[in-house]
């Protein structure tokens, strides 16, 4: 029996990297696409996998080494990737008498290893990094959110344009989810590979991609609920002040024409 160990790290890299930028660090890397994200062997059975919404998976380096090519890339604080960044691993054993694959929560077991392998590993990996992503960045707005109901009563018109913003914020959020994370679509080169397909699909229930979509999409739909029953309150409070505003006018109007009339009759 044949077994060797193999290990995939995704690492969120908060800067834009762009192909030449890859080629030029890897001289020789031939980067193609899949799924909208890049990837390349580096050497012999090491692959490198840049997805599209900022997460770089390696695939059979070392963790020093991993450090040593993100602070040549520029990624800041790079040598303490596995604790400044946000990061996640997963180990495969490339085993001869594994004829289909089999994951568990710690580790993959396969006797196939290759590009078109690599790739849907990097794939769901980097997957989770990015929801991992989606999830901080909507904490932060739940808490938003929940300054934004402890004042609900005192808001004013002037706080219209802050609200807006929010709201086109969550609205983004959630176009990127969708546009970028590709999960409520398999990956289109495991549509003719029946095994390629059980790959991903077990890591992908391991991961917890799926469930943890769904409660992405929850916090978003009551975000938006949220922002939109403030933005009411506020137009409404709008309306209200608009309508007090016509009320004066025309009393005042109503005034004038009056004393007008009084001029007229008692000059």
């Amino acid at each position: 029996m044949s077994i060797s160990n193999i290990l995939f790290v995704s690492v969120e890299v908060p800067i834009t990297l762009t192909k030449a930028e890859l080629e030029r660090e890897f001289p020789g890397l031939i980067l193609t696409t899949i799924e909208n994200s890049l990837v390349g062997e580096v050497s012999n059975n090491r692959f490198l996998f840049a997805s599209s919404f900022g997460v770089l998976t390696f695939c059979n380096f070392t963790h020093q080494e991993i450090g040593s090519i993100l602070e040549r890339l520029g990624v800041p604080e790079a040598l303490s990737y596995s604790t400044a960044l946000l990061n996640q691993d997963y180990p495969m054993v490339l085993d001869t008498q594994c004829e289909k694959p089999q994951i568990d929560s710690n580790v993959i077991r396969y006797n196939k290893f290759d590009k078109s392998v690599a790739s849907i590993i990097s794939l769901a990996i980097s997957q989770s990094v990015g929801l991992e992503k989606r999830e901080e960045s909507l904490e932060k707005k739940m808490y938003e959110s929940r300054l934004i109901y402890d004042i609900v009563e005192n808001l004013k018109m002037k706080d219209r344009k802050r609200l807006m913003k929010f709201s086109s914020s969550i609205a983004k959020e959630r176009f990127d989810i969708l546009s970028q994370l590709y999960l409520l679509d398999k990956p289109d080169i495991i549509w003719d590979d029946t095994e390629l397909e059980s790959l991903y699909n077990q890591l992908s229930n391991q991961l917890e991609l799926k469930s943890r979509f769904d409660i992405i999409e929850y916090k978003i739909n009551y975000l938006k609920e949220s922002v939109e029953l403030a933005i009411n309150l506020v137009n409404q409070k709008t309306s209200e002040y608009l309508e007090w505003i016509i009320i004066w006018l025309i009393a005042i109007e109503i005034f004038f024409t009056i004393y007008e009339n009084f001029i007229k009759i008692h000059p």
